[in-house]
């Protein structure tokens, strides 16, 4: 006799039956035989979480490198608050941080690249502390897929927020505010806290006011914390809360299969998107290299 039990769709994320031949949520083929696949390499779902994670690390630790390839002079690293070693401003640059004359160049890409790299390990550890959090709330209340959207799309939306805000304001209200360049996960962190709340108001009830309530107060909180420390980019945060509260509201609380097929390939195109952008920072590493 078959033990039926119940599992996690390695695909949505929902709770299903493990001897369905496909999932009624986003119409997965044989998913209890892909769930056993996967827990053999140690996840029982897809989730872009750890992989977000590593890419992160990958770059932080590829920041301090940088400098043994560049005659930079000095010192290898910089330092925070005094004593805690931070990549050099000029690496960062090379790696891809989120400038305005670079966009003026056409160099879209380092809308992404900035999101992965970080100034210092208090930077990279908190915002890392958050992706940890809060990407498996919104893979579970999304789906893996949806999340990867949410995220990059967000990370992106508070680079353009982050970098554009000051020339606005300077424009239209003769302010003199300095454009500095970006760097961080902080406006795709504040994407997912967007997402899930928007989430949890169109899930209305006890349980999602009780989302609306808790995450609303976090990202409050970090906001406020914005204009006390210096350094802190709250246009990007704003940015990429709106950009990921707007994505939330958009995706349905439930989709037929075939609209699940269609995040499945926009996440994929994401994920060739961060891979083109990491594609044109080599290739201008290259090219700087090659002209010293």
């Amino acid at each position: 006799m078959t033990q039926r039990t119940s599992i996690l769709c390695p695909d949505c994320n929902k709770l299903i039956s493990s001897y369905i031949d496909e999932c009624p949520h986003c119409g997965l083929k044989s998913p209890g035989q892909k769930s056993k696949i996967y827990k053999l390499f140690g996840a029982n779902q897809r989730s872009f979480v750890k992989i977000i994670i590593t890419v992160n690390v990958i770059f932080f630790a590829a920041s301090f490198l940088v400098p043994l390839f560049f005659p930079f002079g000095g010192p290898l690293a910089e330092r925070s608050l005094g004593f805690l070693p931070a990549p050099r401003s000029q690496s960062l640059a090379l790696l891809g941080w989120a400038d305005l004359r670079m966009l003026e160049r056409g160099d879209w890409w380092v809308l992404i690249t900035a999101m992965f790299l970080h100034g210092g390990i208090l930077h990279i550890m908190f915002n890392m502390l958050w992706v940890r959090d809060l990407g498996p709330q919104t893979e579970v209340l999304f789906s893996p897929h949806k999340m990867l959207i949410i995220y990059v799309l967000s990370g992106i939306g508070g680079n353009v927020a982050a970098v554009y805000t000051p020339v606005v304001a300077n424009s239209l209200m003769s302010l003199s505010l300095g454009n500095y360049p970006v760097v961080g996960a902080s406006g795709a962190v504040f994407g997912l806290i967007g997402a899930i709340i928007a989430f949890g108001k169109k899930r209305g009830g006890f349980w999602g006011r009780q989302i609306v309530r808790q995450l609303g107060m976090w990202a409050a909180i970090l906001i406020a914390m914005g204009f006390i420390f210096p350094g802190i980019s709250n246009a990007g945060h704003i940015g990429g809360f709106v950009s990921g509260y707007i994505i939330g509201r958009l995706i349905p609380l439930q989709s037929a299969p075939s609209t699940n097929k269609i995040y499945v390939v926009l996440g994929t195109c994401i994920l060739f998107l961060c891979g083109y952008s990491f594609f044109q920072m080599i290739l201008r590493l290259i090219y700087v290299h090659s002209q010293l």
